[in-house]
Parts: C-alpha cells; structure tokens; sequence
C-alpha cells in the first residue's frame, strides 16, 4: 500500500492503492482530481500540465481514474472508501521519507477537483457528507415525484454503513503509524473545499459516451441518480458552503449544469474563464500546452493561459471563507483529528 516518493520535488505520479500519487515533500495542502468521462481514465497523462501546475504550487496531488457505470452512487462510495484508504497510504510515505504526516490528517488540508462528469462525483460526495437524518430527509421529500429514490437511499445508507466498519480499520491503522487517537466519525468531506471546473451532469452520455450506443441502450437502461434527482438533491442541500465553480467562455457542454448549480446554490463561488470544455486536458511540451482537441486550439502558449493561476487563487479564497468548525453541519463524534 505504500507509495514512495523522492527528497526532489519533482512530479511523479506513483500507484497508491487504486489512485495515482505524486507527494510532494513540504505539501500546504492535499488535491485529490477526478476527470471526465474518456480523459478521466488516464488522468496523469491527459491532464499532466494542470496537474503538475498543482504540484508546484506546493500541493500533494491525487489523480482519481474515471470509471464508466449506469450508479453513480457506487462509485461516490468507493471514492469516499478510497479516500480514506490513499490518506493511510500518503501517511505511511511521509513516515518513510522522514517527513511530518500530521498535514494528511485532517480534513480542513484536502480539496477536491472535478472536471466534466467528474464534477458529478464531487457532488455526490458532497450530499454524502450531510448528515443522516438530514439526508433521509431530502429523499423522503423528493420520493412521491421520483419512487426510485426510495431503493437508492436503503443502498446508500447501507453503503455507509459498510463504510463506516471500513473506516474503523483506517483509523486504527493510522493510530498505529502515528501514535495519535483517530476519531473521524462518519465518513464524509465535511470541512473539505471542493472545485468544479466545467461541471457537466449527465445521464446516459457519461456513462456510455458514444452516441451511437446511447440510442441503442436508452431505452431499457438507467443512470442513478438522474439528472433531475442530482439537481433536486443538489438544491435541498444545505452544504457546498466551501465549493468553487469554472465556468469557459466557449463552453457549450456544461452550460446548462453551471446555470442550475448557481440558482441551487448561490453561495457557490463563479469564475468565468476563456477557454472551451476541455481547457484542463493537455501535457506540455517546451513552452507550450498541447490538448488532444484538433476542434480547438489544440496548441496554446503557457503564458496564455490563466487556468492554473486562477484555480490557485479561486481556493485560497475558498480556503479564507472556511466556517468556524462551531458552525459545521455535523461534527465528528469526539474525535482528536478531524474527518
């Protein structure tokens, strides 16, 4: 489970647990990113400039591998289990390098990025992390327009459940690496910042992108959750306090998931960017950033572009509007480090 890493910092994405893993030897922070649909299965080769923009601005980067699937839900999990299961792993690097793991114990030190249908999965994580009750609440509310909410809560609260037990066995782990009490309740993101770049929520054009494919299988296959019942959740929901949108200027794709967001949640901090859907994709060569889009710009000069520099600023501004931990949602159960 261990991942390595050099006394250089130089960006190097290693195998850790199911994720990719560049630690950074002095972090001010932990990104965990998942991409979209097609890119988002080779993170750290499609979105390598932005990526390492990330990592030498002193952050610890996690590339999360998209997965295909009609449950969304499932894979919100997983992410949530994995979570857990790379932070074990980022402390036992740490440890072994000789340096301090205390920054990868607490939650207030991770953000997580999303790009395209990526942002999907952030924001499922996001409803995840409200409270129980709370949750149970949003469903009973939405359940006579939309029956099938009913099977999907009893499969996600079984889910945390069995998270829960999983999540014992972290906290045990890192108690024995550290020699601190772990104590992080109820898994969740709560306290972590979160950023949405070109958010597009999708059914069945996520899950199967080929158009083709799509007219074939609609008709007797479904994404869970919807659309509409990702919206209404979205819309009950009284977290995304610490999130951040990137909205592109020639962006058609995720047009219409920026404008829902922004009247479901205004509290929500904007910024608009020039640039089209894919402005995240491309590696660098030399000066210059190349993307996998001949429809686009497909060439770009770094010091034309402004992505990198205005998501570094957009989450230090996120991080300043941090909450004081009393006006937290839900706080962990006496817990010494916080979830």
């Amino acid at each position: 489970m261990v991942c390595t890493a050099s006394h250089v910092a130089t960006c190097e994405f290693l195998p850790c647990s199911h994720s990719w893993v560049a630690v950074h030897p002095e972090p001010k922070g932990i990104i965990q990113f998942i991409g979209g649909a097609l890119f988002g299965t080779f993170p750290t080769v499609a979105y390598r400039h932005f990526l390492n923009s990330l990592f030498e601005a002193g952050y610890t980067v996690v590339a999360l591998p998209f997965r295909f699937t009609l449950r969304h839900w499932d894979i919100a999990l997983d992410l949530l289990d994995e979570h857990y299961a790379v932070r074990v792993a980022m402390v036992e690097t740490a440890i072994a390098q000789g340096y301090d793991p205390s920054i990868y114990l607490d939650a207030k030190n991770y953000v997580w990025i999303g790009h395209s249908l990526g942002c999907k999965y952030v924001a499922l994580l996001e409803l995840l992390s409200t409270p129980k009750h709370t949750l149970a609440s949003y469903f009973e509310a939405l359940a006579h327009h939309e029956p099938t909410l009913c099977k999907q809560q009893q499969k996600i609260e079984q889910g945390l459940d069995n998270l829960s037990q999983r999540l014992r066995l972290f906290e045990n782990q890192l108690q024995r690496l550290t020699g601190q009490r772990i104590d992080y309740g109820r898994p969740s993101i709560n306290h972590e910042i979160s950023l949405l770049l070109a958010p597009s929520i999708t059914d069945l054009d996520g899950a199967i992108p080929l158009k083709s494919l799509n007219f074939v299988f609609s008709p007797f296959i479904q994404v869970y959750p919807t659309v509409e019942q990702t919206h209404q959740l979205i819309e009950h929901s009284q977290l995304f306090t610490l999130t951040g949108l990137i909205q592109f200027a020639r962006d058609r794709i995720a047009t219409t998931t920026c404008q829902k967001l922004m009247q479901e949640q205004p509290r929500i901090r904007r910024r608009l960017l020039k640039g089209n859907h894919l402005e995240p994709v491309g590696i660098q060569m030399g000066p210059l950033v190349v993307d996998f889009n001949p429809m686009d710009k497909l060439i770009q000069p770094i010091k034309q572009r402004d992505l990198e520099s205005q998501t570094l600023a957009l989450l230090q501004r996120l991080q300043k509007k941090r909450l004081p931990a009393h006006h937290q949602l839900e706080i962990p159960r006496h817990h010494s480090i916080a979830a």
